[in-house]
């Protein structure tokens, strides 16, 4: 039945582990990097569906990521805690990530990305609860327990990109599910506050929480694996081996070094500005709110320019060396002063260029010589450990600096100047988009 097989997809799979993957009956084709196929065959379409799975997990988790931010003077004033302990709220949550980033990986390439997708979720759902947290410990442990769902959502997330999409989609695609993720993140960072004047800020944690429920349930009932073709050989299961090459990739170890600084930048004054706005430019919680999610709004833009881009160059390195250059100037100026003409532009270009060099980031990984799924997942994986553990030190450094008389500026100024190791990564990390690549040799003339 069908058009049979791809010869182009049996000399793309000759030698590897993976098996080529298609829809019933269509053609199917072995990217370099794991099973995308190619999108023609109609069983392919169903791909939609899973990546609209997904991409509601994705919203939830950048929903429940920094939703504490904008209600830390409620939650200090409810607990009587200092900012430096407030800030373990956000730093913590980062650091459990980081920590369950690589495990969370190794889980999804040996159980699956589909039921360990669903595990996460309902792990990140565990704010849901916060209306029962009554102590700052309880509250903590609740953050943690979303850390770790959102760690092993992430862990997962290659592994069910690269088994429904073929190479070329693989960029949009990450840069879509960022999107979600900012989206998730403008949303908690503008409503929290107006949502904690209605239910309280324990009742805006637990509606946040409740979103991540019910997409976790909507993924369960819509997700699946990929159809495979009759008489395909089954992967060899992963092994200690993947593991190790995964992690002791060079190019893995800069994309972290890189990808660090920018996000640690970024966690940082998601988590500090609407305090800071509040205390140093006399915002209201409401206001200080809003301009503390401009970043997060404009990352928006700057996730599908960032997907956008790199397809029609054909190159990834750029936009990080570019984000690595700007970010520095336009996070001084969000903090420098509250005249509109330099405060409002400079949050805009930091989140657009914030999240603009995200999507190469993540597809990098995906796209080195010899990466398998399984070991893409893994390489992913330690990119965002890094990344995560980057997220925990930043914002525990402003509240430390403010608790010991610097001042949130002083720490903000400090953490500003992380993103240049995108400068120093993007400039050693080898070319991975098409362009970059190197041609195959022209066959020799016949004559």
């Amino acid at each position: 039945a069908g058009r049979g097989a791809d010869p182009r997809g049996a000399r793309a799979y000759r030698g590897r582990r993976g098996p080529p993957s298609g829809g019933r009956g269509g053609r199917c084709a072995t990217s370099a990097i794991g099973t995308g196929a190619i999108g023609a065959a109609p069983g392919r379409r169903y791909r939609f569906v899973v990546e609209g799975a997904l991409l509601w997990v994705q919203i939830a988790m950048g929903l429940n990521f920094l939703a504490v931010a904008p209600l830390f003077p409620l939650i200090i004033e409810d607990y009587g805690v200092d900012n430096a302990t407030v800030s373990l709220l956000v730093g913590a949550g980062a650091l459990a990530v980081g920590v369950m980033n690589i495990p969370g990986g190794v889980l999804a390439a040996r159980f699956g990305w589909r039921r360990m997708t669903v595990a996460g979720g309902v792990l990140m759902s565990s704010t849901a609860l916060s209306p029962f947290a009554e102590s700052f410990a309880v509250l903590l442990a609740l953050r943690l327990a979303f850390s770790v769902g959102a760690a092993i959502c992430l862990g997962a997330l290659p592994g069910a990109v690269m088994s429904w999409f073929p190479q070329r989609e693989l960029p949009v695609v990450n840069g879509v599910n960022i999107v979600g993720q900012s989206l998730g993140v403008t949303a908690s960072v503008f409503a929290a506050a107006l949502i904690a004047d209605l239910l309280g800020w324990r009742g805006a944690l637990a509606a946040f929480g409740l979103v991540a429920l019910a997409g976790t349930i909507v993924f369960a009932l819509l997700a699946r694996d990929p159809a495979r073709p009759a008489g395909a050989p089954v992967r060899a299961p992963f092994s200690v081996a993947d593991l190790r090459a995964a992690m002791r990739e060079r190019s893995t170890l800069l994309l972290g070094l890189g990808f660090g600084g920018g996000a640690g930048a970024f966690i940082a004054f998601s988590s500090w500005l609407p305090t800071y706005y509040r205390q140093e430019f006399g915002f209201s919680l409401e206001q200080a709110g809003a301009a503390a999610a401009i970043p997060s709004f404009c990352g928006i833009f700057g996730s599908l320019l960032g997907s956008a881009l790199p397809v029609g160059l054909g190159r990834r390195r750029p936009w990080i060396v570019l984000a690595g250059l700007t970010m520095p100037v336009t996070a001084l100026g969000s903090i420098a002063s509250d005249a509109a003409f330099v405060l409002y532009p400079s949050l805009a270009l930091f989140g657009l260029m914030a999240w603009l060099y995200v999507p190469s980031a993540l597809t990098m990984p995906m796209e080195l010589r010899g990466m398998t799924l399984e070991r893409a997942t893994v390489a992913v994986a330690t990119v965002l450990a890094m990344v995560n553990v980057s997220g925990f030190l930043t914002p525990l450094l402003v509240g430390a600096m403010r608790d010991l008389g610097g001042g949130y500026a002083a720490g903000l100024a400090v953490c500003a100047l992380l993103p240049s190791t995108l400068v120093v990564s993007g400039l050693l990390l080898p070319e991975t988009g098409p362009r970059g690549r190197p041609r195959p040799a022209a066959p020799p003339d016949p004559a």
